[in-house]
């Protein structure tokens, strides 16, 4: 164990459907591996498509991204989800206001962080309820504390709607001129 978990509960009841998710996970070793080295395993490449299909996207995910991850008691990588995606979202802001009557569909701005949540969703449950996983492994264990984690979501969610207004304001409607 490292210093991102502590102890998880393991005398919870799941539902059939988490149960199932679970039960394959356990069979892939997704205690001892991370998802990509999951992926790449012959235990994996021998499951159905539908079995890989509902083990690694999760649909309330995709649509509510790190408030899903906050539902599911996930809290850490939840406000990480939510900062890290308001900071990409400044970033195309950014792009969109240097270059001045540039338009970047709104897609753009949604997808990439919802696909990304929607992949990791069921592996990141599975390893909170399993291994009491707080926060990813690659990231500062620090992130898992909430004196750092909520006031980095809540800077990132303020720079986005400040760079959100600024464009309103400055940028002239690519549409109405």
């Amino acid at each position: 164990m490292n210093e991102n978990t502590t102890t998880a509960n393991t005398q919870k009841n799941y539902s059939q459907s988490w149960q199932q998710r679970f039960d394959l996970l356990d069979f892939l070793d997704a205690d001892k591996l991370s998802m990509s080295a999951v992926t790449k395993t012959q235990k994996y490449k021998s499951l159905s498509f539908w079995q890989k299909f509902r083990l690694m996207r999760n649909l309330l995910a995709l649509f509510f991204g790190g408030l899903y991850y906050l539902c599911k008691g996930m809290w850490a990588k939840g406000l990480f989800i939510i900062g890290a995606s308001s900071i990409y979202g400044s970033i195309l802001l950014s792009i969109e206001i240097s270059a001045g009557r540039i338009v970047i569909p709104t897609i753009v701005y949604w997808l990439p962080p919802a696909v990304l949540a929607s992949q990791l969703a069921n592996f990141d449950y599975y390893r909170k309820e399993k291994l009491g996983e707080k926060i990813w492994s690659k990231l500062p264990a620090i992130f898992a504390d909430l004196k750092v984690a909520l006031p980095f979501a809540i800077i990132a969610l303020a720079a986005n709607f400040y760079l959100a207004y600024y464009a309103a304001m400055t940028i002239p409607d690519p549409y109405f001129g």
